[in-house]
């Protein structure tokens, strides 16, 4: 415990005992669910569903969202089975903080593919420069991934919970905003307990995560 907290290298083990049972298995299913390759596109999925870009038609933000899944999912899981089938990479979730430097990158170029492709449909503002925001919060957890492990999974969540606020404070949802918010607050906590339950962080990892991408996210969708 004490080698992780000073940024050590391997996923930590559960105290008192092994992973097992629901709980275990309720862990490993938020975490897969609400991995950091999938949230970018839900993000996506709900700016398009429960904002005023609802008046666009239907196979439009289906074609938006699955750009955007492509960009921030495929492309990044691809690099990942590539360096796991060369021995860079231990395992799918990259739990060993130093072979975590290249998938930071690749998805940081990634977001900020998705911030040009946005920003060239004429997409709004402010959801171009959420995936800005996204790309410089990686960039940021690159850096600090090389002297201490963050929580991917907190930072996506950070992000996404930032988002939600957005809208709800500048008044673009065409949706009550109130369960969308506690929802997204309650889904982060989760995850967040999920990824400590399973000894893949220590919990000031996961709460750098959260504030890393809450905070970075909402000064880009202020900009």
């Amino acid at each position: 415990m004490q080698a992780a907290c000073q940024g050590g290298d391997d996923p930590l083990k559960h105290p008192g005992h092994g992973p097992a049972g629901a709980v275990n298995t309720l862990s490993l299913l938020l975490s897969g669910v609400f991995s950091p390759l999938l949230v970018p596109t839900y993000a996506c999925a709900m700016a398009l569903w429960i904002t005023h870009l609802a008046i666009l038609p239907e196979r439009t933000r289906f074609l938006v969202s699955l750009i955007v899944f492509l960009l921030t999912a495929a492309a990044p899981l691809a690099v990942i089975i590539f360096m796991m089938r060369a021995g860079k990479v231990s395992d799918s979730s990259i739990s060993h903080r130093r072979e975590r430097g290249v998938p930071f990158l690749v998805t940081a170029l990634c977001y900020l593919g998705v911030y040009l492709f946005m920003t060239h449909i004429r997409a709004p503002h402010w959801l171009a420069m959420f995936y800005a925001g996204a790309c410089a919060s990686t960039v940021m957890a690159f850096v600090i991934n090389l002297f201490w492990k963050i929580s991917a999974h907190g930072m996506v969540m950070g992000g996404l919970c930032a988002m939600v606020l957005f809208i709800a404070v500048k008044g673009l949802a065409v949706v009550w905003m109130m369960p969308w918010i506690t929802g997204v607050v309650l889904i982060a906590g989760a995850v967040g307990s999920a990824r400590l339950y399973l000894g893949r962080h220590t919990p000031w990892q996961v709460y750098a995560g959260l504030l890393l991408g809450a905070a970075v996210e909402s000064i880009f969708l202020y900009v």
